[in-house]
C-alpha cells in the first residue's frame, strides 16, 4: 500500500489522466485518530512466515512507531513499551470463513519503578472466545518482556510456543530509490522534506534510524495450517482500537485529503455518521474483516476509479484487497501476500499492482529486499538502533538478543 509516514506528507497514486494525492504515513503506522494518540495501540506491520527456530509458524507485529526520531508524540527506544489496559490479538481463522477459529492474546502488567520492562501473558482462544477481543482464553504461558541492553527474555508456552516482546529496529521495508513511478517519486519528495525522515531510502533507513516495540509469536503446531491471519488491538471494553492484515490499506485507501481539497473526493462516506475521515479510520479499526466488503468495498472501488483501473476489473481488484486479512498457505510458494517476511517489499507489490506507470531503473533487478541485520534465531529481528556493543566490536552485544 504506500506509506503512511506523517499526517501531513502527501503522496501520489499515478493513473493514465489523472493524479489522486493521497497524505499518507507509512505501511500502517499512524492511521487513526485514536492511533495518533496512543502509539502503543498503534500497529505498523504484520509479518508471518515460517520461523527456522522451531519450524513453527510466525507471527509478528510492530506497535510505537518512529521510536527514536524525536518526531512528536514519539518516545526513546529505552521507554516503549505495551498499554497494560490493552490486549494485542493474534487472530486466525481456519476454515475461510473470515470469522476468527483460534487466537493467542497477549497482555501486559507494569511493574512499580521500571520504565519499560513488564510482566506478560500469554493465552490461546478458541471459538467464540477467539471471535472476542476480550481477556480470555487458556493460560499458556508468561514471563518478562524485554529492556533495552539487558538479558534476553523469551516467555515459552505449554505446547513449545515462543514470545518476544521488547525493542528493536522498524522492520518496515520500502526500496523506493530504483522505482520510476509517480507513487515512488512522490515518497521520494515526501520523505525529503524534513520531519526528520531521510531523504534517501534504503532498506536499513526507510523511515531514518527507528525502533519499535516488536512483539513476536512462533507456534510449532500452525507450521503446516492453511489460514488466514491479522492483527486486533482491543481496550478493556473488548473494542477494537487498531487493527491490520495486508500491508497500508488505510494508508493509501482511507486517507484524510490535502489541506484545500474537497474530502468527498478523497472519501466519500456517510458524513452524518463518519464527520471526518479520522471517525471512519476509527471504524474501521473496530470492525471485523467478514464485513469489510460490504462496509468498506464502495470507498475501495472508488480508489480504483481514480487509478483509471478497467471498469471490468474493479470488482476483482476489490475482492482482491478485501477483506484486509493476510492469507497464509503453507503448501503455495511463500512470498507476499502469501505471508509476509521480514525481509520483503510489500509496498513494491502494491505498486505494482495498482500502478501501470512502474518501471524499473536500467540494470536493476525489482523487487529488492531488505538488507537489516536479521538472525536466523528467534526473534530474528535486527537489533535496536541503541543498541549496545561490548567493547571493540559492532557486532556482540553486551548481552545475547537472540536464542541458541
Amino acid at each position: 500500500m504506500i506509506l503512511k509516514l506523517i499526517s501531513k506528507v502527501a503522496i501520489v497514486l499515478g493513473g493514465f489522466g489523472g493524479m489522486a494525492v493521497l497524505p499518507a504515513l507509512a505501511s500502517d503506522h499512524k492511521d487513526s485518530p485514536y492511533t495518533q494518540a496512543h502509539p502503543e495501540a498503534d500497529i505498523g506491520d504484520i509479518f508471518i512466515f515460517k520461523g527456522p527456530q522451531t519450524g513453527g509458524l510466525t507471527m509478528a507485529f510492530t506497535v510505537n512507531p518512529l521510536s527514536g526520531s524525536g518526531a512528536e508524540g514519539t518516545n526513546a527506544p529505552a521507554d516503549i513499551k505495551l498499554d497494560a489496559s490493552l490486549t494485542y490479538i493474534y487472530k486466525l481463522d481456519l476454515d475461510g470463513d473470515l470469522v476468527a477459529d483460534v487466537a493467542y492474546k497477549v497482555r501486559a502488567t507494569d511493574i512499580p519503578n521500571e520504565n519499560q520492562q513488564q510482566k506478560l501473558e500469554l493465552r490461546r482462544a478458541t471459538g467464540a472466545d477467539a471471535v472476542s477481543n476480550m481477556w480470555n482464553g487458556d493460560v499458556l504461558g508468561g514471563g518478562l518482556s524485554n529492556k533495552l541492553n539487558r538479558e534476553l527474555e523469551i516467555v515459552k508456552g505449554d505446547k513449545g510456543e515462543l514470545l518476544f516482546v521488547g525493542p528493536r529496529r522498524d522492520p518496515f521495508f520500502f526500496d523506493f530509490l530504483t522505482v520510476d513511478a509517480p507513487t515512488a517519486m512522490a515518497i521520494k519528495q515526501a520523505l525529503a522534506g524534513g520531519d526528520r525522515l531521510p531523504a534517501k531510502g534504503s532498506a536499513e533507513l526507510t523511515f531514518g534510524r527507528t525502533d519499535m516495540t516488536l512483539v513476536v509469536l512462533e507456534v510449532p503446531e500452525l507450521a503446516e495450517t492453511d489460514l488466514r491471519y491479522w492483527v486486533v488491538v482491543a481496550d478493556e471494553s473488548g473494542k477494537g482500537v487498531d487493527r491490520m492484515g495486508r500491508a497500508g490499506t488505510q494508508g493509501i485507501f482511507f486517507v484524510d485529503p490535502p489541506v484545500g481539497y474537497n474530502p468527498e473526493y478523497y472519501l466519500p462516506r456517510n458524513r452524518a455518521k463518519y464527520k471526518t475521515v479520522g471517525d471512519f479510520n476509527d471504524a474501521y479499526n473496530a470492525t471485523a474483516p467478514k464485513d469489510d466488503r460490504k462496509n468498506y468495498g464502495t470507498q475501495l472501488s472508488y480508489r480504483f476509479e481514480q487509478l483509471e483501473v478497467s471498469a471490468a476489473d474493479i470488482a476483482g481488484m476489490v475482492d482482491s484487497y478485501l477483506p484486509d486479512v493476510i492469507h497464509w498457505s503453507p503448501n503455495s510458494a511463500p512470498g507476499y501476500p502469501n505471508g509476509r517476511n521480514l525481509r520483503e517489499d510489500a509496498i513494491y507489490w502494491i505498486i505494482q499492482d495498482v500502478n501501470p506507470f512502474l518501471v524499473a531503473a536500467d540494470g536493476v533487478n525489482l523487487p529488492h529486499v531488505s538488507t537489516q541485520r536479521l538472525s536466523p534465531n528467534f526473534p530474528y529481528v535486527a537489533p535496536s538502533i541503541e543498541q549496545a556493543f561490548k567493547p571493540g566490536s559492532l557486532l556482540e552485544p553486551v548481552f545475547p538478543i537472540y536464542m541458541d
